[in-house]
């Protein structure tokens, strides 16, 4: 362990150095060994994970903590900043913890199924692998809105190559397109809010910013921010800001989809937690009522979506929508248990939903088939996967003793304690569906008999095994020791977005703790549990009703709505920005 909180804050760039490195080798190293690019992937993960686990107990030991690193030594002075700073605090560690841990699994998942690709795509997949993971460390510990919005771009750019890697397939390439155009309109919206914060403030840095936006916000901070949530609500998928996504996790490869629904979607949330709460006062801003709505409608139609489709992954993709809605959801509540559970879901989506993608990737790779109406049988063939598949699922539905369960617990009594009961009944709707739309694909994926024989079915290699091990190992694991998660890594998480002044405090200072925050939880919680089931058993209902019933004039009006047209989706995403605007403004 590093003894000093200056050497420890000095290595932060170095979690961001190692990938970057690793992404500039692998196309080179290609050239000597067609494997070497995915291996020096992994390296430099590992390295970047074991960087961040030698910073974590300076940033989780005693209730929590801040370090803060400026670029070149351009420190502030008298409170202002000229340099880029990075700094550790438990929001973005945790975040920065799962894309360095989980990353390296997605890795080891690719040397398996991709390793048939040549020496030139292994090298480029590689590169673009690293890169998007790079940006998302980055973005977990800058403490600089510039940089924010640099470390979007490079995931961005990322991603554009990911999702069309395989160019062949048309709907690799119409879904590059069509994350190239939304999140390029993101991108300029978050440049533009950006630049009016500093245009009226001489700031970037988010402390600093901070303390020039407390005593008043301003119209042109009110648009600001209004830009802002629209570019990063578009990384994560919250409605109306969603049309990139369903293509974009449906044509990429498993591990690359795995990568978007269980990480890339997440910076878009740690960003709007940091504006919300640590740089804008939500004291003089509607915010966190915007959150609220946005997350409750993007619970709803994200689990309507994802039971009405019928390829695995699209299913999955819409799921994630949801999902993100339930972060929001967590943050909208404005208190200590809805925030640390909404940090906890963070995790824990990362952990469940990079576990089904890849189950689906194992699926689709190794049977060719992806649609559910065709898939049948599979319990038999692959049990390890049916397996992994159950636990995800059963994590999202909430079920204990998986993780689920308890930050879906949390966020659930921070409504309660924030006497918003229209979004808790309406976020129990939402669970209840996802349970339905989860419970149908794995019934007619695993459970249920096929008459025909698949065309072609390989058999799991070694390195995708574990991943799916390690990775329901992760989401037990999570809901077993509860407790010890809350007190030294969720609790600190919501101090540190509850208490701006203090975290204001740390970074221009360097260094600084936090305030203790409590957050109960209780396992045995007889009205949780007796939700859960019956929430399962509605879910059940509502999966044997659909799957005999034609389908839904709601379902049907959502999917009419959902044209496939990036011009539709271009509009959505201006319309919710303007709607966004409004409602700061005038609300």
């Amino acid at each position: 362990m590093i003894t000093t909180t200056a050497a420890a804050g000095s290595l932060l760039p170095l979690t961001v150095a190692l990938p970057l490195t690793g992404a500039v080798l692998a196309p080179l190293l290609a050239r000597l060994s067609k494997r070497l690019p995915l291996i020096v992937s992994a390296l430099g993960l590992v390295g970047s994970l074991a960087v961040l686990a030698l910073i974590a107990p300076h940033v989780y030991g005693t209730g929590g903590g801040i370090l803060a690193h400026y670029m070149g030594g351009w420190g502030p002075v008298h409170g202002a900043v000229l340099g880029i700073a990075f700094a550790a605090d438990p929001f973005g560690m945790t975040f920065a913890l799962a894309c360095a841990g989980i990353g390296t699994l997605l890795v080891v998942y690719a040397l398996s199924e991709l390793g048939g690709l040549g020496e030139r795509e292994l090298g480029a997949f590689a590169c673009l692998f690293q890169l998007l993971d790079a940006a998302l460390i980055g973005s977990a510990l800058t403490a600089d809105l510039f940089n924010l919005f640099v470390w979007f771009e490079v995931a961005a750019l990322a991603s554009y190559g990911l999702t069309g890697f395989f160019l062949e397939r048309p709907i690799a390439l119409e879904a590059a397109f069509k994350i190239a155009i939304l999140t390029t309109i993101a991108a300029f919206a978050v440049f533009i809010g950006a630049g009016l914060l500093y245009t009226g403030h001489g700031a970037l840095n988010l402390a600093q910013l901070h303390n020039a936006l407390a005593a008043h916000v301003g119209t042109a901070d009110l648009v600001a921010l209004g830009l802002l949530v629209a570019g990063f609500g578009t990384k994560a998928g919250l409605i109306p800001f969603h049309g990139w996504l369903p293509d974009a996790h449906t044509a990429a490869p498993g591990p690359v989809s795995a990568l978007f629904s269980g990480l890339m979607v997440n910076l878009g949330i740690v960003a709007v937690g940091r504006l919300a709460f640590q740089v804008f006062p939500t004291s003089q801003t509607p915010i966190l009522g915007i959150l609220m709505v946005v997350g409750v409608v993007s619970a709803l139609v994200g689990a309507i979506m994802a039971l009405a489709q019928d390829e695995l992954k699209r299913l999955l993709a819409y799921d994630t929508i949801s999902q993100m809605g339930v972060l929001a959801i967590g943050l909208g509540t404005g208190a200590a248990s809805g925030i640390a559970g909404s940090t906890y879901h963070l995790v824990n989506h990362a952990l469940f939903k990079s576990l089904l993608f890849l189950c689906a990737g194992a699926i689709t790779h190794r049977t060719g088939v992806t649609k559910l109406s065709e898939m049948g049988g599979l319990l038999g063939r692959w049990p390890w996967v049916a397996g992994a598949f159950v636990v995800g699922c059963a994590s999202i539905a909430g079920i204990p003793p998986l993780g689920g369960y308890v930050s879906l617990s949390l966020i659930h009594h921070g409504l309660l304690e924030s006497h918003q009961y229209l979004p808790y009944a309406l976020m129990l709707v939402a669970q209840l569906i996802t349970i339905a739309a989860l419970g149908r694909a794995a019934w007619l994926a695993f459970f249920r008999e096929r008459e025909e024989e698949y065309e072609r079915s390989e058999s799991l290699r070694p390195g995708m095994l574990i991943s799916l091990l390690v990775l329901s190992g992760c989401c037990i694991a999570f809901g077993v020791v509860p407790g010890t998660v809350i007190d030294h890594a969720m609790a600190p998480a919501a101090s540190g977005l509850l208490h701006p002044q203090q975290y204001a405090h740390d970074v221009l200072a360097g260094v600084g703790s936090l305030s203790h925050v409590v957050v109960d939880f209780h396992y045995t919680d007889l009205m949780e549990l007796g939700l859960i089931v019956v929430s399962v058993g509605l879910g059940a209902l509502l999966t044997a009703g659909y799957l005999r019933s034609k389908e839904p004039l709601p379902v049907r009006a959502l999917r009419a709505v959902h044209t496939g047209s990036v011009n539709d989706y271009a509009a959505f995403l201006a319309a919710g920005a303007v709607a966004i605007i409004a409602a700061l403004r005038w609300a």
